[in-house]
């Protein structure tokens, strides 16, 4: 039996040795139980795969040029497990599930431990890959809309024995929740999910809708408001102009009659200078007189 699950191989370098190891390990006990568990959850997932209606269900097999833990077919389809104990490196994981659907795999699924990188990838947390009587759970992996309007993590853990069922029965399948993360969850809560979406999507676009409305409104506002401000600003320039006209008339004027205050001023000079002359004038005459009469007395007189 281990050496039908590749626990029994010897290293070559060490024939006949009595400390002589897996292949698989890392010459430490802690390493060979690691692969011993992963070993036998990639058989026990053939088992189950076939049982629950998978045509084959192979380990360790080629698809194209790249190698997967698990392939197993179902009509003309054929799907990846690939099984790591350790932690996922994000972006090699999603390259090498890019790569193994353009080699032809419809779907694949990641067996890794809980983690950040199990959102991003079709991937199912597996915190024990030892439980008792194979019982295997997964603890993240797995979305629920039964509570909830959209699909969200589960918080209970689901048996990874009911996940391989309905995968194979194609009741579960896996999907994006939002724009970065997604997971595995059954078809009628896909379609929840998405019903959900589409309403959220029709009220956004609908208020969308609305908001070009209220934009195209807003906006024919203003373009009569600057409509009105252009005619009211060219009245108003008008407005300048006919007051700057009538302020320059009226400097005009003003210019004018201070002329004619001056001429006014200068004539009304003249006219006092002329009765002065003419006051003078009139008692130099009436001296003259009295002289004339007075020497015409005298005459009289002596006479």
């Amino acid at each position: 039996m281990l050496a039908e699950l590749g626990m029994g191989e010897l290293d070559a370098e060490q024939p006949g040795a009595t400390g002589a190891r897996s292949r698989y390990s890392c010459h430490c006990s802690g390493c060979a139980a690691a692969q011993w568990d992963i070993q036998r959850l990639k058989y026990w997932l053939c088992g189950r795969l076939v049982a629950f209606g998978a045509d084959t269900a192979e380990v360790d097999q080629r698809v194209g040029i790249h190698r997967v833990d698990i392939l197993w077919r179902v009509g003309d389809r054929k799907y990846a497990i690939e099984v790591r104990g350790g932690p996922l490196d994000r972006a090699l994981a999603q390259e090498h599930t890019a790569r193994l659907r353009e080699a032809g795999c419809d779907g694949v699924l990641w067996l890794c431990q809980p983690g950040y990188w199990v959102a991003h990838v079709p991937a199912l947390g597996i915190a024990d890959f030892a439980p008792p009587a194979c019982d295997y759970l997964a603890e993240v992996g797995m979305l629920d809309a039964a509570n909830t309007a959209l699909a969200v993590p589960r918080r209970a853990p689901f048996e990874l024995r009911e996940f391989i069922r309905g995968w194979v029965a194609g009741d579960i399948a896996w999907g994006y929740r939002d724009e970065m993360t997604g997971g595995w969850a059954t078809v009628a809560d896909w379609e929840h999910h998405t019903r959900t979406q589409a309403v959220v999507i029709a009220r956004q676009r609908q208020e969308l809708v609305n908001q070009r409305t209220a934009l195209a409104l807003s906006r024919k506002s203003v373009r009569d408001k600057q409509k009105q401000v252009m005619k009211l600003t060219t009245r108003l320039e008008r407005a300048e102009i006919d007051m700057q006209a009538r302020a320059d008339s009226l400097a005009e004027v003003n210019r004018k009659l201070a002329d004619h205050n001056r001429i006014d001023t200068s004539l009304r000079a003249t006219i006092a200078n002329l009765q002065q002359t003419i006051s003078h004038w009139q008692l130099i005459t009436y001296c003259s007189m009295l002289l004339i009469v007075t020497f015409v007395a005298g005459a009289m007189v002596v006479k």
